[in-house]
């Protein structure tokens, strides 16, 4: 597959909706648990106090609210966005579940989101950032600076491929084969989660994104997590 279509946009919001009703499980159960907590861990990176406005960037169907909203509180905003209709669906369906809090869904794209300059008081986001090529993350960046705050705080996670060979080897192997194996037991739409592999195996943007995000006076600094399994990216808008 070109790298035109594996990054258009309305590539990856199909694929996405294929994904949205078996995403949050399939993460878990194929992650050993690390999805959850590598997210855990990029949300504490974040300052964040009652009344904050938050941005959820790449939302998805909303896994990062738990731990965003008990901080930010009934009187903070949270915005997520998402593009993928079927992820926005599982999002409003988990936006019953918070309803004494102040939360606003943008089904839209990241790069045109209507969010207005210097609102936000933190961004968070968590697994979209391999979908996006170098060219976009670079864009990324931009965007997230021009919608913090001055002094507002940042923080993405991602999986990464890990430097150690063997371990990068068992790695490997169990994006390209155990995935799918699982996801062909278990979803609707097996052939979505062979993307996993590719989108990973592809994804070398971390110092690209981390470049780009001094270029912005982003302040950034990157961190490996799990032997290098994950990195996270967390900063300030100076």
């Amino acid at each position: 597959m070109s790298q035109e279509t594996l990054y258009n946009p309305a590539f990856v919001a199909d694929l996405f909706n294929r994904m949205s009703t078996s995403y949050t499980a399939m993460n878990s159960i194929t992650s050993f648990g690390f999805y959850p907590l590598w997210r855990k861990l990029a949300i504490k990176k974040l300052s964040l106090k009652p009344g904050a406005h938050v941005a959820d960037l790449l939302a998805g169907p909303g896994e990062c609210w738990k731990h965003l909203l008990h901080k930010i509180g009934p009187e903070g905003r949270l915005t997520a966005l998402d593009f993928s209709e079927g992820m926005m669906g599982r999002a409003r369906q988990r936006k019953q579940h918070f309803s004494n809090y102040q939360i606003e869904l943008l089904q839209k794209n990241v790069f045109h989101s209507g969010i207005p300059d210097n609102s936000q008081d933190a961004v968070v986001c968590c697994y979209g950032l391999k979908t996006f090529s170098e060219e976009q993350l670079g864009e990324f960046a931009e965007e997230i600076m021009r919608i913090l705050k001055p002094g507002g705080t940042y923080s993405l996670v991602e999986v990464a491929m890990p430097k150690n060979q063997l371990l990068r080897k068992g790695y490997h192997f169990y994006l390209k084969h155990v995935i799918p194996f699982i996801s062909k037991k278990c979803v609707r739409f097996p052939e979505t989660y062979n993307y996993l592999e590719v989108y990973s195996n592809r994804f070398g943007g971390f110092d690209h994104l981390n470049n780009a995000l001094k270029t912005y006076n982003g302040n950034p600094q990157m961190e490996d997590l799990t032997w290098g399994c994950a990195k996270r990216i967390w900063g300030f808008k100076s």
